[in-house]
């Protein structure tokens, strides 16, 4: 395999690193000594045609290839871009290029800047160095290659060139490599990337012509693709103009369908793959001494395939850590399972290792699994290669146990260590039955959710107080949990958080439950308290509430692209559950529950929000469910939901005031005990006072239910008498006053 990856392209896909600041060192070839591959610069900007409305322009992207018998690639990449803005400036200044020290080198041959007076402005030989990445807590074999521009300015243009040479094989006798046809830059301040127009890109391969490459296809993109003989060798060139810009937006699509992504590889099946990695694996699927006890004594007390399973997932995340580092092994052969037990850290594929050879041991079936996390997108996986970036355990179904996915990467995480970026990814299992790819199932949208349960329970002067409870699932655990570990004020930062659910009220106690439990999700409780909301005693007291308050946690939906501006795919992935519970409590027995306004029901594509509520001991519940249903949403479709999301946005609050009344604070009264008692003698006061209040039919279903529950009840019949007149059921009422004589009442 080619190791580079096509350098850019490493900052959309990077190159697989299983779990970085090293010595720096100028690296730059002098011009005379290196091919050009692209005609003079002069020459190029005469053919190009500029567009002014562009910030920058890549004149010309163009990599050559050339394999030799034994599989080993020279790849040198030329680059010229047109300078058009300020922005562009910025971006274009600093240039960086990814590579793995331990399968390949790298050499700047030349970088200069034709100034906007037209001179050839080379780079200093000081403005050029080798680096890792920044992340200190990080060890490996991924390194930089960076470089200053001198004079950089609009209107001017850039020109660079660079050479990958391969010192070592990922899998011996294959050839694999992945390649953007456009340019990806980062942008400054590490605000992301960009990729230009580019008016002409082409990319070929010479390499033996006994070798057979497989590649997808990206003639959608009017990438044309020819193949040359010419003796022993054979060049494949694809080529291509007028590349429009990427535009890159919240919420797009993962898919590397925007822009023509070449893959190519000599390897035409997965099953190749699987049987490297397997070979590479099993030797150090051993124990020793050490880990045979701990194995011995995990199977006296875990019994079933689940203990087992879980006994496992313990140990691992009780005894290793995770640590990020690969020095000198090239991000795919993991240690010896017994060594990092011994150690007590590993990486992705040590803890996997480890995991697996536990697992065997205690007589379950699992392996391995390689992926491509939810970080990297969902690459084109039609051509074999190996671009994976982290590794699991795959454990199949098999008798007592269902199918799970088990990530012990985690610190201190739910089992199985299920994450997000797991959902929906590609992946390999590695053992000698595999053919193929497979894909991760994704948990269902309610398994991504978030309940919020308020009561209010104590009343005091002018203040109201609340207990509050939030249970989480899916995603929402998974982030909460891992914020909750590692956040340095984290009392401050989730009272801040939970605060924005109701912003005139004060988070006054809060405790994150669970946190370190592998077993059970992580939720939170705590107490609001609302002050100077009431006056107490007689006066009114309101309450209110809105989805939107509880949506706000989770997702930003005010700041949604407006449909002019979108260009891109919107994706809603994955979907989710948000609910609550509220319970508005009377502040006395004299109040009594006045709806003022309800919120809205909604139905559509894109989400459903369902409310309702209800009365309870003269308490107003409300129950709402919001779901966001997964989506991807076209262009043309984006308004559309754009107009949904603002209605929803703009619906009605829920609205209740607890109005001061005594009378009917009776009737309400009444009413209750009548309804626990049972007893005719509640039900006959009720009764009279609904007779007394005008309201006829409510009396006459309280006499009714007064006579049926005591039938020899004297009073009840005369009630019901009184009852059936008011209702002009006369003939009703004079047996019900008959019965009522009868039974000894004196009317």
């Amino acid at each position: 395999m080619s190791s580079n990856t096509n350098s850019k392209m490493k900052k959309i896909i990077p190159f697989i690193i299983f779990c970085c600041t090293f010595l720096i060192q100028p690296i730059l070839a002098e011009e005379n000594s290196a091919e050009r591959i692209a005609a003079p610069l002069q020459t190029l900007i005469k053919q190009f045609k500029h567009d002014p409305s562009t910030e920058a322009e890549v004149i010309l992207h163009s990599t050559k290839i050339t394999i030799d018998e034994h599989y080993f690639s020279h790849t040198t990449t030329y680059v010229a871009v047109y300078i058009n803005s300020d922005e562009a400036v910025r971006d274009y200044s600093q240039i960086s290029i990814s590579f793995n020290s331990f399968y390949e080198d790298i050499a700047l041959e030349f970088a200069q800047v034709r100034t906007t007076e037209g001179q050839m402005d080379s780079i200093k030989p000081d403005a050029t160095q080798i680096q890792s990445p920044t992340d200190e807590n990080f060890y490996h074999d991924r390194k930089e290659l960076l470089f200053s521009l001198p004079n950089v300015r609009k209107g001017s243009v850039i020109e660079f060139q660079y050479r990958y040479t391969d010192t070592k094989k990922i899998i011996t006798n294959q050839w694999f490599d992945s390649f953007s046809l456009h340019w990806w830059e980062d942008r400054a301040a590490n605000q992301g990337s960009r990729a230009d127009r580019v008016a002409v890109t082409e990319l070929s391969i010479t390499a033996p012509k006994s070798f057979t490459f497989y590649n997808n296809n990206v003639s959608t993109f009017g990438i044309t693709q020819t193949r040359q003989e010419k003796g022993d060798l054979q060049t494949v060139t694809w080529k291509g103009k007028n590349l429009a810009k990427i535009v890159l937006q919240d919420n797009m699509s993962r898919n590397h369908t925007l822009s023509p992504h070449l893959r190519i590889s000599t390897m035409a099946s997965w099953k190749q793959v699987a049987d490297w990695s397997n070979q590479l694996i099993t030797p150090h699927l051993i124990t020793d001494a050490k880990l045979d006890t701990l194995i011995n004594e995990l199977a006296k007390t875990a019994i079933t395939p689940d203990e087992k399973i879980k006994a496992v997932y313990r140990t691992l995340q009780d005894k290793v850590r995770y640590v990020f580092a690969h020095v000198g092994r090239g991000g795919y052969e993991p240690h010896n399972a017994f060594e990092v037990l011994s150690n007590g850290y590993g990486d992705c594929k040590d803890q996997s290792a480890l995991a697996v050879t536990m697992l065997r041991k205690l007589g379950i079936k699992a392996d391995p699994a390689l992926l491509v996390t939810r970080s990297r997108g969902i690459p084109d996986m039609t051509v074999t290669s190996v671009g994976f970036d982290h590794m699991i355990v795959h454990i199949p179904t098999q008798t007592g146990s269902p199918e799970i996915w088990m990530d012990t990467s985690g610190d201190t995480t739910l089992f199985p260590g299920f994450s997000v970026g797991l959902e929906g990814q590609p992946a390999l299992i590695v053992n000698k039955e595999t053919q193929t790819i497979v894909s991760i199932p994704a948990l269902a949208t309610e398994q991504h959710f978030s309940h919020f349960d308020l009561v209010f329970d104590k009343f005091e002067g002018k203040n109201t107080e609340a207990n509050f409870s939030m249970k989480f699932g899916g995603m929402f655990e998974q982030r909460l949990r891992g914020m909750w570990q590692l956040s340095r004020e984290r009392d401050k930062t989730f009272r801040e958080m939970i605060g924005h659910i109701f912003p005139v009220a004060e988070v006054v106690a809060l405790n994150g439950n669970n946190a370190d439990n592998m077993w059970q999700g992580f939720d939170l409780t705590g107490r609001f308290i609302y002050k100077n909301i009431w006056n107490g005693n007689k006066d009114k007291l309101n309450y209110g509430f809105n989805i939107i308050q509880l949506i706000g946690l989770f997702a930003d939906l005010h700041d949604l692209h407006k449909p002019e501006d979108r260009v891109q795919d919107y994706v809603n992935d994955p979907g989710y559950m948000l609910s609550a519970r509220l319970v508005f409590t009377r502040p006395s027995p004299e109040h009594i529950a006045v709806l003022n306004s309800q919120g809205q029901n909604f139905d559509n594509l894109y989400f459903s929000l369902v409310q309702k509520s209800h009365e309870e001991n003269g308490n107003f519940i409300i129950e709402i469910t919001f779901v966001l249903k997964p989506s991807q949403i076209t262009p043309q479709d984006y308004p559309k939901f754009y107009s949904l999301i603002h209605q929803l946005l703009d619906s009605s609050d829920w609205s209740i005031s607890y109005n001061y009344d005594k009378a009917a604070a009776e009737l309400v009264a009444l009413n209750q005990s009548a309804t626990s008692s049972g007893k005719a003698a509640n039900f006959i006061a009720l009764a009279r006072l609904q007779i007394k209040n005008g309201a006829y039919d409510k009396a006459l279903e309280a006499a009714t239910q007064a006579v049926k529950n005591e039938p020899k009840n004297g009073e009840a019949y005369y009630v019901l008498g009184l009852a059936q007149g008011y209702s002009n059921l006369l003939y009703e009422s004079e047996k019900s006053f008959v019965k009522a004589e009868e039974l000894g009442f004196q009317i």
